[in-house]
Parts: C-alpha cells; sequence; structure tokens
C-alpha cells in the first residue's frame, strides 16, 4: 500500500542516525460542506508516528527533522445532511456548484464514519542559537497530507425512497511547504524542553466517488507540537576519526496540526473550469497526547 511505502522510505532514509516512534490517542474534527453532504463531527482516532524533533548533521549548525504520523479510527455515528440526488456529471457549463444543487432537499442521515490516512513533514534548518543549554532554530517545512474519510448510509429506506448515496469515500491529498521554528531548553542534565511551529501553504485534491471530476485545492496548514525529552541512559564514545553520542530517551507530548481548504477550483471533463464561489468548504484538525521512546547515535 502506498501508506506503507511512504512510511519504510522515511525509515530507510532516516534510521540510521535517529529514530522515534510514538504512540498517541487522537480527536480528529472534520468539517465539510459539498452541497450534497454537510458534516462536522469529532471522532477519537490512534496515531502512530516515526519522528525525529531536531537533529544537527555532526558539529554543524544544520539540522533535519521529520515526523510521519499514521493515524486511524474505528467506526462513529454521526448525522449528515444528504442531497436527494448526489452531484454526478451535472456540473453546469458556466456557475457555480451552487447552481447545481440549489433545488434539492436536504435531508438529515444517520452515518458510520471511520477516519484513516498519514502526514508527513520534513525539512533542514539552521540553529540561529546553541549552546549546552538550549537552541533555536528555523528551517523549511515540506511534506504531505493525505486523510481518507469513509461514510456509510445507515437509513436504507431514506437511500429507496429519496434516491440517497450509500456508501462514499472521501481522500484528500495535499503537498505543503512553509517555514519552520524549532527551539529547546534543557532544564536539567537530563531532561529537555522542546517546541516547533510550522505555518504554510498546501495545493492539492479532492476526490469523492460521488463527484465523477477534479478538484483542486488550495489553503494553508499550521501545526505545533510541544513536549518533553528525558535522556535515562547516554555514552560518549571518541574512535579518533569520529565520535559517537548513543543515547536512549522517552517523549511526552502534544501535537496539534490544522488544514484549511480556502479555494477550490473545478475541471469539470476538461472542458471548462470554475471556482467554487466559497459554496465548497473542507477543513480537518488533528490533536493528540503522545508518549514516544527513541535511540540516536
Amino acid at each position: 500500500m502506498r501508506m506503507q511505502i511512504v512510511l519504510s522510505l522515511v525509515t530507510v532514509c532516516t534510521i540510521a542516525q535517529a529514530m522515534e516512534l510514538r504512540i498517541g490517542s487522537a480527536t480528529f474534527n472534520w468539517k465539510t460542506d459539498m452541497g450534497f453532504a454537510r458534516t462536522d463531527f469529532d471522532i477519537d482516532a490512534r496515531v502512530y508516528s516515526l519522528s525525529e524533533q531536531h537533529n544537527n548533521f555532526g558539529d554543524s549548525r544544520f539540522y533535519y527533522f521529520y515526523n510521519a504520523d499514521l493515524y486511524q479510527s474505528d467506526t462513529a455515528d454521526r448525522v449528515t445532511d444528504l442531497i436527494t440526488t448526489p452531484l454526478t456529471y451535472d456540473f453546469p457549463v458556466v456557475g457555480s456548484f451552487n447552481d447545481a444543487v440549489a433545488h434539492y432537499t436536504s435531508i438529515p442521515v444517520p452515518a458510520d464514519y471511520r477516519i484513516r490516512g498519514f502526514d508527513i513533514d520534513l525539512g533542514i534548518g539552521y540553529d540561529l542559537f546553541k549552546d549546552k543549554k538550549g537552541v533555536l532554530g528555523v528551517g523549511i517545512n515540506t511534506g504531505l497530507s493525505i486523510p481518507v474519510m469513509k461514510m456509510k448510509n445507515l437509513r436504507k429506506s431514506a437511500e429507496v425512497t429519496y434516491n440517497l448515496p450509500g456508501d462514499t469515500e472521501t481522500t484528500v491529498k495535499t503537498w505543503k511547504l512553509g517555514p519552520i521554528l524549532h527551539a529547546a531548553y534543557r532544564i536539567f542534565p537530563k531532561l529537555l524542553m522542546y517546541g516547533s511551529f510550522t505555518a504554510g501553504y498546501q495545493t492539492g485534491s479532492i476526490e469523492n466517488d460521488w463527484i465523477k471530476s477534479s478538484l483542486t485545492v488550495d489553503g494553508s496548514y499550521t501545526a505545533l507540537d510541544l513536549g518533553m525529552r528525558f535522556t535515562p541512559w547516554q555514552r560518549h564514545k571518541d574512535l579518533g576519526w569520529i565520535r559517537l553520542d548513543p543515547k536512549l530517551f522517552v517523549t511526552a507530548g502534544y501535537s496539534q496540526k490544522n488544514w484549511t481548504m480556502e479555494r477550490v477550483s473545478v475541471d469539470a471533463f476538461n472542458v471548462t473550469e470554475f471556482s467554487s464561489g466559497g459554496f465548497f468548504k473542507n477543513s480537518f484538525s488533528n490533536g493528540y497526547w503522545y508518549i514516544g521512546v527513541g535511540y540516536d547515535f
């Protein structure tokens, strides 16, 4: 699967120097208004992460970082507003989504939801300040976000009576780019407090099996990571031609990520392109507490 392939690549590229495994419990919020389906719900999810918050290249001030989140949830019952006929092949040649769905009736329908997907951040930075007590660095962050929302219509009678859709899957695929700030302060010799914040631009696409066309999205993202790192074991080995400082550490912290789709354009069968005119709205956020264990050479 694509998810496992991407996570494996991140692991292969970084395990030679450092690796931290995190496990967290998240609250995933998804808000969407696509005309034919309107939702705003929270769902509990599990998060498994491979992470390196800040690791310098040798003795230089340059450093690399990465974080790869894999998340999945159980099903949860939520009410969804569905229109009586899904938007399939009937996009207007001129106008907006509003013109296509204004005459349809919205019906509240109970549905099962499940969330899965992954989010990857990686980049390089430079330490503006660095000493034995702490560090302050800035860098460039990039990565991918691919959440997937599955919905199952639980009211079969309404599906037959009103021609409502049954199951559907919505997949968001975005690429992101923006600056990032890292900071760390050593409270005690073995206890470190760290944090990072990034914000930037994202672009990509939204796919839904009810819509037989291409939806291109542009928007913004933010991510905050705050935590504590305790190093119970550390050694120093000078081999003459290289110095090794292996260490085992544990972490605990909180991560909050937000994505907002601010503009959607539609390419209807490569015939015409138009803006959603504010009709299509989509945003999701993922906040979770985590614990982790890692090893650094």
